[in-house]
């Protein structure tokens, strides 16, 4: 399988790093991709964040429900992170985890926003529910946090499919992004 993507990222107002995190990492079998969005904002945040972008890398595996278990661990008793996880695998086959205020869509012929569970990594878990799924070659999915506005009509989403990634994760920051919160959206394609 052949994928791109693109992201982009601003700190809250004021602040001069940011408290989001992104994961892509192709795998044996597909690619996992990921979106975090931890608690608060400047270089406490910034610096989880960075934790737990380097320990997804370290520690990648197709099985996502126990990375966000083990993750949840790592990090117990931390400021916590929300988070989205997906598995796309290389068979048009995938699957996804949406535990607090993160947000994953899939753009193909139509617009699809995954549920979210309740929950906060390194904080509270109660249990984990794994969607699955079926994507077709060179639909889109769109990760944003909590810093991109969660109510964006899909017809606004579903216009950016004629740009470019990046033009469309800048788009979409641009236009739907809060000031005063930390903010990130990643796009990414696949091929198969």
């Amino acid at each position: 399988m052949h994928f791109e993507y693109a992201r982009c990222l601003r700190p809250c107002f004021g602040e001069v790093v940011c408290g989001d995190g992104t994961f892509i990492k192709q795998v044996e079998h597909g690619v996992l991709v990921g979106i975090l969005d931890v608690l608060g904002h400047g270089p406490e945040a910034h610096e989880l964040a960075r934790l737990c972008e380097q320990w997804l890398e370290e520690n990648s595996s197709e099985d996502i429900g126990w990375m966000l278990k083990s993750l949840h661990e790592h990090i117990r008793g931390s400021r916590g992170t929300a988070i989205t996880m997906a598995f796309l695998g290389n068979d048009g086959q995938a699957q996804c985890i949406t535990i607090g205020n993160t947000v994953m869509r899939k753009l193909g012929k139509d617009c699809f926003t995954f549920p979210a569970q309740a929950g906060t990594l390194g904080i509270i878990l109660r249990s984990i529910r794994i969607e699955t799924f079926s994507f077709k070659s060179d639909d889109v999915f769109v990760f944003a946090t909590d810093g991109i506005q969660e109510h964006i009509a899909a017809n606004d989403i579903l216009l950016e499919r004629r740009n470019t990634l990046n033009q469309m994760v800048a788009n979409l920051l641009s236009r739907f992004g809060k000031l005063y919160d930390d903010a990130t959206c990643l796009a990414i394609k696949c091929t198969l």
